[in-house]
């Protein structure tokens, strides 16, 4: 099949590929705005030595992941639902947060999701509270000069996290796009025997057609 038949091919059947893609297309618009919003609030603070000594820094890049998993923990989720006075278990509090650090900086983010956008935020505060309150409280242990400091960033911000409706949409049109070109295919396959013009006789019999009868358009 060379491009001028598969253009033929697009020519007459192209509704079906505009049509499985816009009904794709809908029903993940659809699909997207039945879904419950979902929201992720995010806050970041740094991981301070107290003084600028590189052993003390290197130390402190190091350890700032053990200090992630001293905090993120179910029972530490149980204190903040107190705190918080909440309805959610420590188990959901728990898997709706992530922790992540960023060594080049020595700076952890906490991410939390909620289908509240507010509690999303009291939630990552808390959780940046709760890690700022652990090092105070081992800094008490050490000498000033061997401490290790929390500098909190700025209060924390939510985004709609789901749906995405624009993307969800997109990627409707596209996958609606392809299912109907599969669709065209398939009815192409199941009508390949039938005869269309003098160009599919040459390829059938690998002979040239000297003459059709009415004579071809």
């Amino acid at each position: 099949m060379d491009l001028r038949d598969l253009l033929q091919i697009v020519r007459r059947r192209w509704w079906i590929v505009v049509l499985t893609a816009l009904m794709a297309g809908v029903g993940a618009f659809i699909a997207s705005r039945l879904t419950t919003p979902e929201y992720k609030a995010t806050m970041q603070f740094v991981v301070q030595p107290s003084r600028a000594d590189f052993g003390l820094t290197e130390s402190t890049r190091k350890l700032t992941a053990s200090y992630i998993a001293v905090i993120w923990k179910r029972k530490n989720a149980d204190v903040i639902k107190d705190r918080l006075n909440l309805d959610y278990s420590a188990d959901y509090i728990y898997g709706q947060t992530k922790m992540a650090e960023d060594a080049a900086n020595s700076s952890v983010t906490v991410e939390v999701r909620d289908y509240d956008g507010e509690t999303a935020k009291r939630l990552a505060q808390a959780w940046a509270q709760l890690f700022f309150e652990y090092r105070e409280a081992e800094n008490a242990k050490q000498r000033q000069e061997d401490r290790v400091k929390v500098v909190l960033g700025d209060d924390p911000t939510y985004s709609l996290d789901k749906p995405r409706t624009t993307t969800n949409v997109a990627a409707g049109l596209v996958l609606g796009a392809m299912l109907g070109l599969l669709i065209v295919a398939a009815l192409e396959w199941t009508q390949s025997s039938i005869v269309r013009s003098g160009g599919d006789v040459e390829r059938a019999l690998s002979l040239p057609l000297l003459a059709a009868v009415p004579a071809e358009k």
